[in-house]
């Protein structure tokens, strides 16, 4: 729950408890820590930098926090801009930071004066009035005084030699202005981010310096370079930075030396003698700092006898140019074959000397080296003649080098290891525009593609009056055409292919490295099994595609076909420039579907969709690795199917019939849905019933008789049962014969109508008051209270074609095999669930509907959402949601509002405010939803990375607590009418909500042990567990208390499906 923020400011004398007063309670005052202001900066608060609503102060929980607290926020107190801000404390807010405001005109009062900001609390129940501590403020922004900075022991001023990397170093804190004990020092070593970064924090026990050692491991990153070295104090909420310490570390350059000097004649460092005859021209400044007047001492070669130095006087031409100085020959030639250096010194006026970088020059009879050309055309070493424009070549750039002048010739060599191929360019004079900027030269491309498959070295060589100055280093290339890249899958691992991992299809990608050209034809061939397992494509390329990757989509149906066996992919590029075609080696994937390894472990209820409220329940499983708990792709059917989906978590649509879950070392069959619940959203507890589904194919019940909680005797003997179904106050069961039996609330769904008979039923789903069944025919039946669907009409009774239907509170709606959806059930006029509107019947393209009280939905194939029933509870969805075409699935309802899923794992919802219509934007913006439960006014999802969230009524487990939101192994989420209970990957369980509704494990705590599957009727928790049996907790009456039916569930009822319930699932009659 985040911080509450209130704006109750007011004058003082507004208040109706005014601040200090004490309403009769004790006097006596308890000193508190001041109010926090994360907005002040340096001990000022600046109204500028506030945002509309003022300026936030928090009070932290204090000592004694209890429901009934009455807190007062007191700003200037007693001075010309006193203002007030209160908060009374409730249940919800106990030991929570709280925030009040104060506004930006009360501030902006106050600037340029020193106020004091405190509060005084009022306990609830009485006790002593706590006074806090002022927090002192200035209204306005005071210059930031910073802290003595640090320094090094080690260090010899502000350089450290690299010796002491290997030891490590110490930062010593010296004993700063207002140092006190108490003060937390927080040190920087560095940049966040560097390598070396490092930092460290201590608490002062004592006044005086401190230190902080610093490991070798962050002394070593930052050799030959600068460190930044700082601290914070933090006191009493309030941080106070220090000054830099920057520390050299090796051989850094010192930043206080003056620019480089240069020698116009030297090239690449190198000074040929040879070409100065007269001398060379040293140029000094214009440097740093220059000034007229200045004094400067410049030597060459180390001073005489055998360099030289002269003292110049800098005047003010010599401010913006440099000052030349003639280089003797007789001075140069003394260091021919050695190095000689050049550098200057400014004297300063307290007589010390300001010094240079140092220029290092080879004087030496030889040609300059420099940088190779470059191509641009060129990647990794090879050219492809594709890539050069046959009217002007192949371009070849040569760099500024250093002392490049007007006059110069540039002569590029393009060399080839076949010798066939050699090219030499024309010479090319420098101009006075050229200096300091590249020269580009082109060569043929009929000479390229002479040496195709072969290496070239391209180098340039410079000459000056006849004489070498510059000669190259090489540039090596290979000449080559290369093929096309193979195809690659966006969705394969290596080579190996998941049908699974494909939903929307394969997405094939035809590398940029093919450099495609507008109105290339490119054929690409998907070769696999015959028929459905082979796909071609022919594609032009369009403008925008030129240079880019192309990508071809596979179908799935293409991809599934070839499963168990090898595809080859290919393809075939047509230039449009007449080049010869050119082919793509082939690429083979293995197209697989392969499960983890590893003993399983499976949690999550089956989907029990035959049941009153099913649209709220959990409808996902999960499969994990035993020993380690990590996710674990397991291979899932049912067992009448013969194809495996691959998947961790797998969406239970068919919870009549046994699941069957693989890994590669592990098999498990997991029971078709086996508790079943009752029960209505009534302020009265008790009433609710639950029936367990045994092994043996018979039920047995508990909780409020008259929500069928007592099974008639006859009926607990048919051991024939596969589903159970339930309205909110009556069961039914099909049985493998086709027929079915009823008990419970008569007029509820309790009792067939005289001659009623059925010998073919598939499926049994409930609304509140009705039970509608669907035949092997395609027929509907229908029975219980008539206005609330009881009663099918004559034009849908007639239909043969339907194979599914949904409820909600008093309607039906079935989904035909056309994809066309009908409905029935009250009310019979206006805008109702049960009247389907012109423009949804006649859609054909339904995939799925969910009901909740009063409405209903439907997903279409193309990913959109209709609804109808009630406008206010979801019967009318949101233009923002309407136009939305990635609804991957209606994944829950409350009593009174929708939440759908995207294909990108957000969650939105619409319908009634009151029952979680409305999605808090930081859950709305979540991208990891795996699945939406409710319970009749919340919603609560749960995440990929196993936490949850929750909106909607508080009371009905719309909030989650913070002990439970920190969990991140959540693998089940169900709801009862007010609670829900969270089953994690421990075999443990959590919940919250209506204490009552199953809200509070305490009572079962112990017991909850090894819990495989949550299920729940509208009052009551079913956690059942791995070793069989159960535990229930609740309202007792409902079937919280299952102690009279606990022998008969220990031994009867597991998770794991028996070989007999197996067969009895597979002889029942089905769709």
């Amino acid at each position: 729950m985040a911080q509450q923020d209130t704006t109750l400011e007011q004058p003082a004398t507004a208040k109706t408890r005014a601040a200090g007063t004490t309403s009769g309670r004790n006097a006596a005052l308890v000193n508190a820590d001041p109010p926090i202001s994360n907005e002040a900066v340096n001990g000022a608060l600046n109204p500028d930098d506030l945002p509309v609503r003022g300026a936030t102060f928090v009070v932290a929980p204090y000592a004694g926090m209890d429901d009934g607290d009455y807190i007062t926020l007191r700003f200037d107190q007693g001075g010309p801009n006193e203002a007030t801000a209160d908060f009374d404390v409730s249940s919800n807010w106990v030991g929570k930071p709280i925030s009040l405001i104060i506004s930006k005109a009360k501030v902006q009062a106050a600037l340029g004066n020193d106020v004091d900001v405190d509060y005084v609390v009022e306990p609830g129940n009485g006790g002593t009035i706590i006074n806090s501590d002022p927090l002192p403020l200035f209204i306005g922004v005071r210059e930031e005084v910073k802290l003595k900075a640090p320094s090094v022991d080690e260090a010899d001023g502000d350089h450290l030699d690299p010796e002491y990397i290997e030891f490590g170093a110490r930062v010593r804190i010296p004993v700063y202005d207002g140092m006190a004990i108490g003060d937390e020092i927080h040190l920087f070593w560095g940049v966040s981010g560097d390598p070396g970064y490092y930092t460290d924090k201590i608490t002062v026990r004592a006044v005086r310096e401190i230190t902080f050692p610093i490991p070798p491991e962050n002394l070593e990153p930052y050799l030959d370079k600068k460190v930044p070295i700082s601290y914070d104090v933090l006191r009493d909420g309030q941080t106070q930075p220090s000054n830099v310490f920057t520390l050299r570390i090796g051989d850094v350059e010192d930043d206080d030396l003056l620019e480089t000097p240069v020698v116009a004649e030297a090239t690449g460092g190198v000074l040929n003698p040879d070409l100065v005859p007269n001398g060379a021209q040293a140029l000094i400044g214009p440097y740093t700092g220059i000034e007229d007047g200045d004094y400067v001492l410049v030597v060459w070669g180390g001073g005489p006898p055998t360099g030289a130095e002269w003292g110049i006087d800098i005047t003010q031409k010599y401010l913006t140019e440099p000052y030349p100085i003639r280089i003797p020959a007789n001075k140069i030639t003394p260091f021919i074959d050695r190095t000689v250096e050049l550098y200057y010194e400014k004297e300063l006026p307290d007589a010390t000397w300001q010094p240079s970088k140092r220029l290092t020059l080879e004087v030496k009879r030889e040609s300059a080296k420099a940088d190779p050309p470059s191509v641009p055309a060129s990647s990794n070493g090879q050219v492809d003649p594709r890539d050069i424009d046959p009217s002007t070549g192949l371009e070849v750039i040569v760099p500024s080098y250093a002392g490049m002048r007007q006059g110069d010739s540039i002569v590029v060599y393009w060399t080839s290891e076949n010798g066939l191929g050699d090219f030499t360019s024309d010479p090319y004079l420098v101009k006075s525009i050229d200096v300091g900027n590249p020269v580009s030269f082109h060569v043929p491309l009929a000479i390229v593609v002479v040496s195709s498959e072969k290496g070239v070295d391209v180098h340039y060589e410079v000459t000056r009056g006849g004489t070498p100055i510059v000669l190259s280093s090489a540039l090596e290339l290979t000449v080559r055409q290369v093929e096309p890249p193979q195809a690659t899958i966006d969705e394969a691992k290596g080579d190996k292919l998941n049908p699974d991992d494909c939903p929307n299809g394969a997405h094939v990608e035809l590398g940029a490295s093919a450099k495609f050209r507008a109105n290339d034809q490119v054929i690409f061939y998907w070769r696999g099994q015959p028929g459905d397992g082979t796909f071609s494509r022919t594609v032009t390329v369009k403008p925008e595609e030129a240079g880019g990757p192309l990508e071809i989509v596979v179908p799935l149906t293409t991809v599934q076909a070839n499963v168990n066996h090898s595809v080859s992919l290919e393809y075939t590029i047509k230039r449009t420039n007449g080049a010869p075609d050119e082919i793509a080696p082939p690429a083979v994937f293995d197209v697989i579907s392969v499960p983890g390894s590893g003993e399983l472990l499976v949690f999550g209820a089956r989907n029990n969709s035959s049941i009153y409220r099913a649209s709220s329940m959990s409808q996902y499983l999960s499969a994990f690795q035993k020993t380690t708990l990590q996710n674990l792709n397991a291979q899932w059917r049912y067992e009448d199917e013969t194809d495996w989906k691959l998947a961790h978590s797998f969406k239970d649509t068919r919870p009549w019939m046994p699941l069957k879950v693989r890994s590669q070392d592990d098999s498990v069959t997991l029971n078709p849905a086996n508790i079943s619940g009752s029960g209505t959203d009534a302020a009265t507890r008790g009433a609710s019933a639950l029936v367990a589904h045994l092994n043996r194919g018979n039920v047995i019940g508990w909780g409020v008789a008259a929500y069928g909680g007592s099974v008639p005797p006859t009926i607990i003997t048919y051991d024939d049962v596969v589903e159970v179904s339930a309205t909110q106050s009556a069961f039914a069961v099909r049985r493998t014969n086709g027929r079915i039996a009823v008990w419970g609330n008569t007029a509820q769904g309790g009792a067939l109508p005289d001659g009623f008979s059925v010998i073919d039923a598939v499926r049994i789903i409930g609304n509140s008051m009705a039970f509608a069944l669907v035949r092997a025919n395609g027929q509907v039946l229908a029975w219980g209270t008539a206005a609330s669907g009881g009663t099918v009409p004559t034009d849908i009774a007639g239909l043969t074609d339907i194979r599914s239907v949904w409820a909600t509170g008093t309607a039906f709606a079935a989904l035909r095999d056309n994809g066309a959806v009908v409905a029935w059930g009250a009310p019979t006029t206006g805008v109702s669930a049960a009247i389907v509107p012109p423009e949804i019947a006649a859609l054909t393209d339904i995939a799925e509907v969910r009901g909740n009280f009063t409405a209903f939905t439907a997903r279409r194939k193309n990913k959109t959402v209709v609804a109808w029933g009630a406008a206010a509870d979801g019967g009318e969805v949101p233009a923002i949601i309407a136009a939305r075409a990635d609804i991957l699935e209606l994944a829950s309802a409350s009593a009174r509002a929708f939440a759908v899923c995207t294909e990108g794992k957000q969650v939105l919802a619409w319908g009634n405010a009151t029952h979680g219509a409305t999605v808090p934007a930081e859950i709305e913006a979540l991208t990891d939803i795996e699945e939406v439960t409710a319970t009749w006014g919340a919603f609560c999802a749960r995440r990929s990375n196993g936490s949850v969230v929750a909106w909607g009524n508080a009371n009905q487990g719309g909030t989650v607590p913070l002990d439970i939101a920190v969990l991140n192994d959540i693998v089940q989420v169900t709801g009862t009418g007010g609670a829900f209970a969270a089953l994690r990957k421990n075999g443990t369980v959590v919940a919250w909500g209506d204490q009552q509704l199953g809200g509070n494990t305490a009572t079962v705590a112990p017991l909850l042990v090894d819990v495989r599957a949550l299920y729940a009727n509208t009052e009551v928790f079913v956690a059942i567990l791995g070793t069989g049996g159960v535990v229930t907790w609740g309202v007792p009456a409902g079937g919280g208390d299952s102690s009279l039916v606990k022998p008969i569930l220990d031994t009867g009822l597991t998770y794991e499906a028996t070989a007999a319930v197996r067969g009895r699932a597979l002889a029942a009659r089905h769709l």
